[in-house]
């Protein structure tokens, strides 16, 4: 694989030995000031532990793989307190200042490698991944995706331009993907359609807005009221995050919030509608960038199948990634084939 593709997933790959609990912990003691339980949560890369403190209070301790430079981390973390200072009601993590006033910490693990934690508050709620889908919940994800990029309007960070593989600008690195996937379902549909993809946006993508976004409003990130799913209350993870065109954004929920079951491309067309509707409504979309919601929605689609299962493949043991089903990843290409000539208009 070439170099540069490596680059894009070193810190998905890269072997890092785990933090055990009580390390963590150790760590949070010391570096915090409390004493709380801990329990093991999942990533992508990033190793999370949920934390809750004697008084009930819950935190979430991230610490980066050793691959990913401390300039990436920063970014991540002051992003969070650009939003805390531009839209300080807006639901997402805060960030929790260690005992010397420092917003993350540097320490060394056990095997020796040097890493960065940060502290953040838990928000409650119900992943929306677990909820029942509807045309309300996407709008108020659309509304939300759009207030979390007024937020980010004007942030700037020398990282912001990080190379990540989940950024739509880069569709035409997952050619290098398919080599590792001989046995993909549709692998020759899915070859076809990241050509395609890749000659429309990298002509037409340069020539948009950009801004720094959180690039993966997906159902893992998104939390719903429990007692009313439609209600969207917080948005957390803001791993993937870079500075890329604003519609991108966009195309991301959209992709994501299409119904997992959803197997027809007219359906999935009036789902995208949903969120970009609403999004329009606090953020207004140009006619340039309406032009190409379809196609990179179509390149999202087309990730989350070629991405999801390098990732199953090539690193296996992280756990973050489950084997996608072969009809659930055909249908997925078949919509992204199908909205890639869709040119939407609000």
């Amino acid at each position: 694989m070439a170099a540069d593709v490596d680059d894009f997933l070193a810190t998905m790959v890269a072997p890092a030995r785990p933090v055990a609990i009580g390390r963590a912990l150790a760590l949070v003691r010391e570096r915090y000031g409390l004493e709380p339980e801990a329990s093991r949560l999942t990533g992508e890369r990033d190793e999370n532990f949920r934390l809750t403190a004697p008084g009930g209070a819950e935190y979430v301790l991230k610490i980066a793989n050793p691959a990913e430079s401390p300039a990436e981390t920063d970014f991540q973390t002051a992003a969070l307190l650009h939003i805390e200072r531009a839209d300080p009601a807006l639901p997402c993590p805060r960030v929790l200042r260690e005992r010397q006033g420092g917003a993350y910490v540097r320490f060394t693990d056990e095997g020796g490698a040097e890493r960065t934690a940060r502290l953040l508050t838990y928000l409650p709620g119900r992943l929306l991944g677990t909820a029942t889908r509807s045309p309300r919940q996407r709008a108020a994800c659309g509304r939300l995706g759009a207030r979390l990029a007024l937020a980010l309007r004007g942030f700037e960070h020398p990282a912001e331009q990080r190379k990540i593989v989940w950024d739509l600008r880069h569709t035409g690195h997952m050619r290098a993907l398919l080599e590792d996937l001989s046995h993909l379902p549709s692998r020759a549909a899915a070859a076809r359609l990241i050509e395609r993809l890749a000659l429309r946006i990298d002509s037409e993508l340069p020539l948009l807005r950009h801004q720094v976004v959180h690039n993966d409003l997906n159902p893992l990130n998104i939390l719903v009221d429990p007692a009313d799913e439609s209600r969207v209350t917080g948005v957390i993870d803001f791993g993937d995050m870079t500075r890329t065109a604003l519609i991108a954004d966009v195309a991301v929920t959209a992709a994501e919030l299409i119904p997992p079951d959803c197997t027809d491309p007219g359906e999935a067309r009036v789902s995208v509608l949903d969120v970009a509707s609403a999004y329009h409504e606090r953020v207004p979309l140009l006619p340039a960038e309406l032009a190409l919601l379809g196609a990179l929605t179509a390149a999202r689609l087309v990730m989350t199948v070629v991405i999801h299962e390098w990732h199953v493949q090539r690193n296996p043991v992280s756990g973050h990634f489950k084997p996608l089903a072969e009809d659930f990843m055909r249908a997925r290409l078949d919509i992204a084939d199908q909205l890639l000539l869709v040119e939407f208009r609000l």
